[in-house]
């Protein structure tokens, strides 16, 4: 066995790709890489029993080269055998109607085009020669694209630049959902070669020389410039890193779902709680809002780092604080830690359930120090009228501020732009209607400790009554 094909084998086999009796749709443009898939994927039918069919998308950009180079593919799978479908799409049309380039229009309409195709592979053998239903256990149907190791160092170096976190580094997967990879071992110069050994010709897509693209520039011009350059190793040395970077994010991602498991409340959003999440390291905390984030929205694409952080930043701030976020999702601080989700948390079973305050009154003595948990006040014991209670706002209800001016708590928590949903949930501390503290947010400057304090009322609010019991 040429060193090529085993290598691919090893790699097929390595990452569980393909099984005795798999049907795989190819993605075929005619192109080196695809005609090296290809034949490679046929020397797997006998041996494995793998049944092959071409799919090849005319993207109606080039002209007469894109009908050359669908006639091509069409003649090239009549040789090998495999079925084909030439499929027409108008990628220009796409992009305009979706506000994206047409290097991404392209891509969309490749992969809804390989899905739909390798769908309807399914729905034929689960339908017998009269109509009816023959077989509904039949595994799904694979698809393979040509990605070689060049794509791959051309993928990582991409999301580097554009400020990609670890799941960006590690590149191209070898396998996602029914997508295949074989070829994520193998360079470019094994490939061409491995065609001129066996007679094997391909086309030229033009596209691919210009630097219109930004792959194309790294490709063609940047990557050339830091091997000649910088290191002549420099490829190899980048796909080690996006190996690294795929074990550290694998185990990053199994650490959040352990820690989201036994920590996270969930039922239509989900309810981080702020003080074991602060004591995590930055790195599993963005793991963790991430992959919520991932969970809720029901998409990553317009997921990116500045909204982790947001989320991230929310545990350090005031309660009512929130942010938007793509997918209609929102973040809010509550009492005791962030919700994430969409709509009303209010809404919620158990959301906004009044903390327990323990209170406790004592001397204070010179060289005290105040307490620094934001959780835990000191109050002129003696500048309190009635006894303080829990609750949540009444109408009536006020608050001192720095000026010493009495301000509606109503008003208050306006001007304070806390969500109108939120505010007959934040839990009080009130001195009849005065309010003392509205807890995780501020106390009345009333109340404050001042050189003729003699006595402290010390309260200390720790988790809600429910979770408590």
């Amino acid at each position: 066995m040429e060193g090529l094909e085993r290598r691919v084998r090893e790699t097929v086999e390595q990452y569980h790709m393909l099984d005795s009796g798999d049907r795989v749709v190819a993605a075929v443009s005619g192109g080196a890489d695809s005609v090296c898939l290809l034949a490679l994927l046929c020397t797997f039918r006998e041996p494995w029993g793998v049944r092959i069919r071409a799919l090849h998308v005319h993207h109606g950009l080039r002209g007469e080269e894109a009908d050359r180079d669908a006639d091509f593919v069409r003649s090239l799978c009549e040789g090998f055998h495999v079925p084909c479908h030439i499929l027409k799409v108008d990628v220009r049309g796409f992009a305009a109607e979706k506000g994206m380039s047409e290097e991404e229009a392209g891509r969309f309409l490749r992969y809804e085009a390989l899905e739909r195709e390798a769908a309807d592979w399914e729905d034929e053998d689960r339908t017998g020669p009269d109509g009816g239903s023959a077989d509904s256990s039949v595994r799904p149907v694979k698809i393979a694209v040509a990605h070689h190791s060049g794509d791959q160092v051309e993928t990582i170096l991409h999301n580097l630049f554009r400020g990609s976190g670890l799941s960006g580094m590690k590149g191209i997967v070898y396998r996602r959902g029914r997508i295949i990879r074989p070829l994520l071992d193998v360079d470019r110069d094994c490939i061409l070669k491995w065609l001129a050994d066996h007679g094997l010709s391909y086309v030229q897509d033009s596209t691919n020389d210009t630097l219109h693209y930004t792959r194309n520039r790294i490709r063609n011009q940047l990557l050339p410039e830091i091997e000649q350059y910088v290191n002549r190793g420099a490829a190899g040395n980048i796909l080690r890193l996006g190996h690294l970077a795929a074990q550290a994010d694998e185990y990053l991602e199994n650490q959040a779902a352990a820690w989201i498991k036994a920590h996270v409340r969930k039922n239509s959003g989900a309810y981080i709680p702020a003080e074991v999440f602060l004591g995590e390291p930055e790195i599993l905390r963005s793991y963790v809002v991430m992959s919520l984030l991932k969970e809720l929205g029901g998409a990553s694409r317009d997921l990116g780092l500045v909204h982790v952080s947001q989320v991230m930043e929310l545990a350090g701030r005031s309660v009512g604080k929130q942010v938007d976020l793509p997918y209609g999702l929102a973040a809010i601080r509550e009492y005791e830690g962030i919700w994430l989700g969409r709509g009303d948390p209010a809404a919620e079973e158990g959301w906004g359930d009044l903390p327990i305050v323990d209170m406790e009154v004592f001397s204070r003595k010179k060289g005290m120090e105040f307490p620094k948990n934001v959780y835990t006040k000191w109050f002129d014991c003696d500048k309190i009228k009635g006894t303080p209670v829990v609750r949540t706002r009444r109408p009536g209800d006020y608050i001192v501020l720095a000026d010493h001016n009495h301000k509606a708590l109503n008003r208050f928590m306006i001007d304070e732009k806390i969500p109108r949903q939120m505010r007959d949930k934040i839990p009080l501390l009130a001195d009849g209607s005065h309010v003392m503290w509205i807890i995780g947010y501020r106390m009345s400057e009333y109340y404050k400790i001042g050189p003729d304090t003699v006595r402290v009322l010390q309260a200390e609010a720790g988790q809600t009554r429910e979770r408590k019991e």
